[in-house]
């Protein structure tokens, strides 16, 4: 059976059932729900020995009106509505504005879908909402033949890399890759770094193991140590003078494995991020170096879920929380 919702004389036949000492599934017989609803009733309301019909329903019709108190305010506060639309237009997604306003302005938005609801119908905001991207989808290859390629390949393998590094526990250790535009020469050039999500990007305008490293050097160099302790990328020729790189770095490149993008899962997630920006298919060649430092910066500032709705910028310099809003 279904879940429903209690009317107010259901209530009053549930007390009457208790009364007679009927189990919470006879209950549930006698008022035509689920025993699951009886059982949901009972713990939010007191239990059996303190149940009152008339107090619970208030309670009820209480959280009901909490539940649409936010869709009915960005229908009518105009300051509320106003400060809405304007994080939307910085890039922020419906999630990241209710969890900052709360960590910052203590404003109770209660979900996300209401800021979705009261945007939908209005074209000109919707085109505001984050892109959808479509899952990761593995690419397929024997074991035997991935395991083979990785014995012939001189790289560092991911495995071994400390396991302290995958629990994000401290700063330092980076993800990177490149993204590829439309005519395939020029591309970005990212790295991420694994605890605050913070990025770097740079554009190159032509694609090679050289220039990757000398970019990579210059990006890295004026960073503490500490705050650099190791990369990993993915097997792409364009990482091939590694060794290079963490000579001058001093610091070790670890490599995924073949066909396992998700192990530099927080790189894969910001380049995506990056793709709402510059989509497949862009001409990398009109874009400018300022162009592309807005669109970092815009990402670097903007709240994150995983980080307390903190943002990348103050997580990896260690700084109080800034007034984004």
């Amino acid at each position: 059976m279904s879940y429903l919702h209690l009317t107010k004389d259901d209530r009053v036949s549930l007390y009457a059932l208790l009364k007679e000492d009927l189990t919470q599934a006879d209950c549930a017989r006698n008022i035509g729900v689920s025993p699951t609803t009886i059982s949901r009733e009972l713990s939010g309301n007191g239990g059996r020995k303190h149940y009152r019909p008339r107090i619970a329903h208030r309670k009820y019709l209480l959280k009901r009106k909490e539940a649409n108190q936010c869709h009915r305010k960005l229908g009518r506060d105009k300051n509320l509505t106003k400060l809405v639309i304007r994080l939307l237009k910085k890039d922020w997604s419906p999630e990241q504005i209710v969890g900052r306003t709360r960590l910052e302005l203590e404003i109770k938005l209660t979900s996300a879908t209401s800021i979705y609801n009261y945007v939908n119908p209005i074209k000109e905001l919707t085109v505001l909402l984050p892109r959808k991207h479509n899952k990761y989808r593995r690419r397929h290859g024997t074991s035997e033949r991935i395991k083979i390629r990785e014995e012939m390949d001189s790289k560092r393998s991911i495995d071994l890399r400390p396991k302290a590094v995958g629990g994000r526990k401290t700063i330092g250790h980076w993800e990177g890759d490149t993204l590829v535009g439309r005519e395939r020469k020029v591309r970005i050039l990212t790295h991420v770094e694994r605890k605050s999500g913070y990025l770097k990007a740079n554009l190159l305008t032509e694609v090679s193991a050289e220039k990757i490293k000398e970019t990579t050097v210059k990006t890295f160099k004026n960073l503490s140590p500490k705050k650099r302790k190791s990369i990993t990328y993915d097997r792409g020729l364009e990482f091939s003078e590694h060794e290079l790189t963490e000579k001058e770095l001093k610091n070790k490149i670890y490599f995924a494995h073949a066909y396992h993008a998700w192990e530099r899962g927080t790189n894969e997630n910001t380049n995506g991020l990056l793709r709402r920006y510059f989509p497949k298919k862009t001409l990398f060649n009109t874009i400018d170096i300022y162009q592309l430092k807005q669109c970092v910066k815009k990402i670097n500032h903007r709240p994150r879920k995983r980080l307390g709705f903190k943002t990348p910028y103050e997580i990896f310099y260690n700084i109080a929380l800034r007034t984004l809003i």
